[in-house]
């Protein structure tokens, strides 16, 4: 499964050096990031609780987790990469390490585990021999796993506490929630019967699954977010939406033209209004390019437009300092 290899190829694109490199390449992204961060610490009510749950926190490479540990009282750093985190924590001053826990988590709820049962459950080679030259049997049959694969709303995570976090941030994870699961299926696909592959977009059935698993993966992880926010708390959602492939400046492929694919369509959530359904949003959106990779010579970069928001649930109206 992909998300078991998270913490193993977390350490090349997260941490201190990536950091640096965003600091050079794309100081907007985090520049906006801590924006954000610091706009939802200030939409707390009084009341609200000093806690933080930070989903998707991995290195916190794009979060300014010292200024949220001296802002509050704790914070807890919830991701499948507990290696990240525990760098995370390493970073800060040693006065501020004991505010902040990590959560090593699943925060899909285990949907990854439930497709890969489903799929280890179809007859590929079958399959293959039936699919005939359209390939139309074994998409139906990872159209039929997308669709009877349980996703939980909200998903339960052990030792996260509904309504206990006057702030909760969940940062560039949203996407990942459906990719990864999404990605295991096309591996499988790609192992068993390759041709089916490059045929799933023109496929009916296919896509319309792929796409409701995508809208009720995202709409579990706002649910989420809402079943963790204490009363008067404040969030923050951080997510990517567009991603670009940046031409290479020289070579055969140099271009002056990205290629870009919609990674979190409107017809899978769309922003900000899905998210104003349940929320109150505290000011205006953002909406910023977020550069992972210039382009070098003969080789692409890559980049994503971002979005971010802050939100409250109803509750008292004072402000916390």
């Amino acid at each position: 499964m992909r998300v078991e290899r998270l913490t193993s190829e977390n350490p090349r694109t997260q941490g201190a050096a990536r950091r640096a490199l965003y600091r050079r390449h794309s100081p907007a992204h985090l520049d906006t990031i801590a924006d954000l961060v610091r706009r939802g610490l200030a939409a707390r009510a009084s009341t609200a609780p000093r806690a933080a749950a930070i989903l998707g926190a991995g290195a916190c490479t794009e979060l300014p987790l010292e200024s949220l540990a001296r802002a509050l009282d704790t914070i807890l750093l919830v991701d499948l990469d507990a290696p990240g985190m525990q760098r995370a924590r390493a970073e800060l001053p040693a006065s501020l390490r004991p505010r902040v826990r990590s959560l090593p988590a699943d925060l899909s709820g285990g949907v990854s585990q439930a497709i890969a049962a489903l799929l280890r459950a179809q007859p590929w080679d079958d399959l293959a021999r039936l699919g005939g030259p359209t390939g139309a049997a074994p998409l139906d049959a990872a159209a039929a796993c997308l669709e009877q694969c349980p996703v939980p709303d909200p998903p339960t995570i052990p030792s996260l506490v509904p309504g206990a976090y006057g702030l909760v941030i969940s940062s560039l994870l949203l996407t990942q929630l459906f990719s990864l699961p999404l990605l295991d299926v096309l591996d499988t696909l790609a192992l068993h019967t390759p041709d089916a592959v490059d045929r799933r977009e023109t496929h009916p059935r296919y896509r319309a699954a792929a796409q409701d698993f995508r809208r009720r993966l995202a709409q579990a992880h706002l649910s989420l977010l809402d079943a963790l926010l204490a009363p008067g708390g404040a969030g923050v959602l951080i997510s990517d939406v567009t991603g670009h492939l940046l031409p290479a400046r020289s070579g055969p492929h140099a271009s002056s033209t990205p290629e870009s694919l919609p990674v979190l369509p409107p017809d899978v959530l769309a922003l900000p209004r899905d998210l104003a359904a349940r929320f109150a949003l505290a000011g205006p959106t953002r909406t910023w390019r977020w550069i992972v990779e210039p382009p070098r010579g003969e080789t692409p970069g890559r980049a994503y437009d971002v979005f971010g928001a802050v939100f409250t649930r109803p509750g008292p109206s004072l402000i916390a300092s």
